[in-house]
């Protein structure tokens, strides 16, 4: 998906982009903001334009793949049946333009050539019960922090986060440190690997591999109040775990913008996948299906109980193989009703028919997500910025085998051109 580099943008500009950004999520809110499962109950369809609803309607998922979110399969041409009203086409633009690149400077990760469950660039004990996805991570991320500590000198690295810990192989073993890291406080234990080096010349290089919520956010206040903190490498997720306020804004000019703020919904929907969700779009399976028959069990809980909105409801499996009636006679129990309920089997039919419909509100909520990821990795960006440390963004994963692919990087001095170092890959 095409995007702006961080890398290519004076700190006016990025200033200028979390102005523009705040005004199409403003202007957006509506579909941001919507739950996928209320889409029969608050009629989310027709909260679209009309001239929307026509250019959306009946076109299947790989067509949605194609020419909404701009994701054709190999060799696919993007072809449109009908001309596309100038509102819907001055979205998909605007998306593509204001979000933060996701494209690596590699196309497939080399190391799953040969097998695709084992990377080629791992020895056994860094694969060994770890999936493609963390084995590609914790590959790429271990080349970035390697070569940030030598541009920066620093001589330890606290990873913040960590998971496993390594007890054999290793010359110099991971001291492992289990503590609870406040957002708001400054915690010392994350400087113990300091206590067998002087203060004064300790360099420390902070890094957190997809830190949860507000660990990103610490991990950013420790940077900036630790001067023995010479570099940061951190990839955040789970924005919906920001605390609101404390964990977003940061910054004081995205304090300070109209339209800032980021409600819970907004900040969920920036955690999706895209790139997964196109593939399954093209793939067109039957489980694209699981929104509308969820949606469809909305509407029968909220006339059992009107009160009850949005409960949450455990994982039906085969959810693909099931009747729309089975499947809402097995919710409904997982939900604390009876199971038994008269069902208005004709609704549920007309609901049914309306999969697509769906389908594209889903793929046109997906599309501006990454506004919202950009927007919150941006004011991280000038909060750092504003302090007057070096920032950058750096798309270092493979976004179809990790989807939170974007490495917030920072230093203390400037590396100037070095920094494009850290965006290849070794060979």
């Amino acid at each position: 998906m095409p995007g702006v580099s961080a890398r290519g943008l004076s700190h006016e500009a990025r200033r200028q982009l979390a102005v523009n950004l705040t005004r199409v999520v403003t202007l957006y809110r509506s579909i941001l903001d919507a739950y996928i499962i209320e889409f029969f109950t608050d009629n989310l369809w027709g909260t679209l334009p009309c001239s929307w609803q026509e250019a959306l309607d009946g076109l299947n998922p790989p067509q949605l793949a194609t020419l909404l979110l701009g994701m054709p399969g190999e060799g696919e041409v993007a072809r449109y049946r009908s001309v596309w009203p100038l509102t819907l086409l001055a979205l998909k633009s605007t998306a593509y333009a204001l979000a933060f690149t996701r494209t690596p400077g590699f196309q497939t990760p080399s190391e799953f050539l040969e097998n695709p469950s084992q990377s080629s660039r791992l020895t056994a004990p860094f694969r060994k019960h770890v999936r493609p996805k963390k084995q590609h991570e914790i590959r790429r991320l271990g080349e970035l922090v390697k070569k940030l500590s030598d541009l920066t000198g620093c001589t330890q690295v606290v990873d913040v986060g960590s998971g496993q810990v390594v007890h054999t192989g290793p010359r110099h073993r991971p001291h492992h440190v289990v503590r609870w890291v406040d957002p708001t406080a400054l915690c010392e234990e994350l400087l113990l690997p300091l206590e067998n080096s002087p203060q004064s010349e300790a360099r420390l290089l902070l890094t957190g591999l997809h830190a949860c919520g507000d660990l990103s956010v610490a991990l950013l206040r420790h940077f900036s109040c630790c001067p023995e903190v010479a570099a940061l490498a951190s990839v955040g997720c789970c924005y919906m775990k920001l605390s609101d306020p404390g964990g977003y804004p940061l910054s004081q000019w995205v304090a300070g913008l109209p339209g800032r703020e980021l409600p819970y919904r907004l900040r969920e929907g920036a955690c999706h996948a895209l790139e997964e969700y196109a593939e399954r779009l093209q793939k067109a399976g039957p489980g694209l299906r699981t929104h509308c028959y969820r949606a469809a069990l909305e509407t029968v809980i909220r006339r059992a109980r009107p009160e009850l909105r949005r409960p949450g409801v455990q994982g039906i499996p085969r959810v693909h193989e099931l009747k729309i009636e089975e499947y809402v006679q097995r919710g409904l129990q997982r939900v604390g009703l009876d199971p038994h309920l008269p069902l208005n089997l004709a609704a549920l039919r007309a609901h049914q028919a309306q999969e697509n419909r769906v389908v594209a509100f889903f793929s046109l909520a997906l599309l501006l997500a990454p506004l919202v990821e950009t927007l919150i990795l941006l004011d991280r960006l000038l909060y750092l910025q504003e302090q007057g440390f070096h920032a950058e963004l750096l798309p270092i994963f493979s976004p179809e085998l990790s989807p939170r692919n974007l490495v917030l990087v920072a230093t203390k001095r400037p590396l100037g051109e070095t920094f494009s170092v850290l965006e290849t890959e070794d060979s």
